[in-house]
């Protein structure tokens, strides 16, 4: 006996008052945990089941805020109004560190994927997400370091203790290697070939990538791990009590020295430090492909971008054949 049934109201005459719907059909947290059961089951990364398990979360909020109680109730016309409420909400709050259009279409690709499921196993008849996309994304400048920036943020941390000498050594190791903040704070003292002068990472959907570093980064790297001395886990990076030091607080640290450093103009994160590391391996004539397999992209767009910004020095060009300049 099947577990459910299609929501199917094709037959002429039926008392619709009377069908009974599976509850995934007419309890949106059994749709969602139901959802979140087939995510695990794919085996998806902890940071994609917390995507989808946000979104979900969000999409309801919204949906009930239209007085709308039941995924089989949803339409498109709901969805288009859960979008233009989350843009409002996006404008009264003004510029924040993430665009707004890169926010939401976050929000869309989740709405996407648990509504296209309800639909496919059968739960819903008619899918509510059909056909709406993405919005166009805004084309923004990527903010990267300057040289003096990097410098002062290098100089920041007390490099006499523990933690600051540690910070210090994060800073290094994402602007040598521009790595992501979480396959940073994955890396394994085992993951670490000092003979080839590569580190194994772990980066989006479990792919395992090589990434080289220099030999000022490896001189370094080995003081800092001598300092950490043995511990009963193999994680690099540790905090202050010996347990790995996790994603946020690695973020928190570089935005406090940020802070101390007064930096002005740019956001001092761990991304940016990933996107300085773009810009000056393609000023300082790197090509287009390692590039794009040490940052670990599947596609050449976001790399083709950096080029595009990058591949030559603009401001110095500008100097050069101002025709200010030259009259």
């Amino acid at each position: 006996m099947e577990r459910k049934r299609r929501v199917n109201l094709a037959a002429a005459g039926r008392n619709t008052s009377a069908i009974e719907y599976p509850p995934e059909s007419t309890d949106f947290e059994i749709a969602r945990q139901a959802f979140m059961r087939h995510c695990r089951i794919r085996n998806l990364t902890d940071e994609t089941l917390n995507f989808y398990r946000d979104t979900s979360k969000e999409l309801v909020r919204q949906l009930n805020a239209l007085n709308v109680d039941r995924p089989l109730d949803v339409t498109r016309d709901h969805v288009l109004r859960a979008i233009e409420a989350k843009q409002g909400e996006k404008i009264k709050r003004g510029r924040s560190d993430t665009p707004a259009d890169a926010t939401i279409n976050k929000l869309i690709r989740g709405w996407r994927a648990w509504f296209n499921w309800l639909h496919t196993e059968g739960f819903i008849e008619v899918n509510p997400v059909k056909g709406i996309g993405t919005i166009k994304s805004e084309r923004r400048i990527i903010e990267t370091f300057s040289n003096a920036q990097i410098k002062v943020l290098l100089d920041t941390p007390n490099r006499s203790s523990f933690t600051g000498y540690r910070d210090y050594v994060i800073m290094l190791t994402l602007l040598d290697t521009g790595v992501r903040i979480s396959e940073l704070a994955g890396i394994k003292t085992h993951d670490i070939d000092w003979q080839a002068r590569v580190i194994c990472v772990y980066g989006k959907g479990r792919k395992e990538r090589l990434v080289p570093f220099s030999r000022s980064l490896e001189k370094q790297l080995r003081l800092y791990l001598e300092i950490r001395g043995v511990l009963d886990h193999d994680h690099v990076f540790v905090n202050i009590d010996n347990d790995p030091f996790q994603v946020r607080g690695i973020q928190q640290a570089i935005k406090l020295y940020g802070e101390a450093a007064r930096i002005k103009g740019v956001r001092v994160s761990p991304h940016t430090f990933r996107h300085t590391f773009a810009k000056m391996y393609i000023m300082n004539g790197g090509d287009s492909f390692s590039l794009q397999k040490i940052l670990g992209h599947t596609s050449l767009e976001i790399v083709r971008m950096y080029v595009n910004l990058f591949g030559t020095d603009v401001a110095a060009q500008h100097a050069k054949f101002s025709p200010l300049e030259r009259l």
